[in-house]
């Protein structure tokens, strides 16, 4: 194999490595920018224009849904970052920031979950 074969070896490996890093930037970009949250009583899954998702429960009814952005954010307004509290005539309300995080139980796959992907496609 002479220096030209090498050569072009070499251009399609770092090709194919470069694909991959730009196909791993936009899939953390696309975490970093928006979220999903599920919604409504049947957990729909939408994308939301917040950072964050809220579990809001009042008596026997729990609702999810996206936090609002600004001065309609409950989690800045009550100051709750991926944790729970309880508010007076609100009720407990659950603020996070992962995706699909307002479920049941759950806090979401997070950081670890992108990490993984990552190495997956590096």
């Amino acid at each position: 194999m002479g220096p030209a074969a090498t050569h072009k070896i070499a251009n399609t490996m770092s090709a194919s490595r470069i694909v991959r890093v730009v196909v791993c930037l936009f899939v953390l970009f696309g975490f970093a920018f928006s979220i999903q949250c599920y919604s409504g009583s049947q957990l729909q899954v939408i994308e939301c224009p917040s950072l964050s998702c809220i579990k809001q429960t009042l008596g026997f009814d729990t609702v999810r849904y996206c936090d609002g952005t600004g001065v309609s954010s409950i989690c800045q307004t009550y100051r709750i970052f991926d944790a729970c509290q309880n508010i007076p005539n609100l009720g407990y309300i659950c603020c996070c920031s992962d995706q699909l995080c307002n479920s049941s139980s759950q806090l979401g796959f997070g950081l670890v979950g992108v990490l993984l992907l990552a190495r997956f496609l590096l």
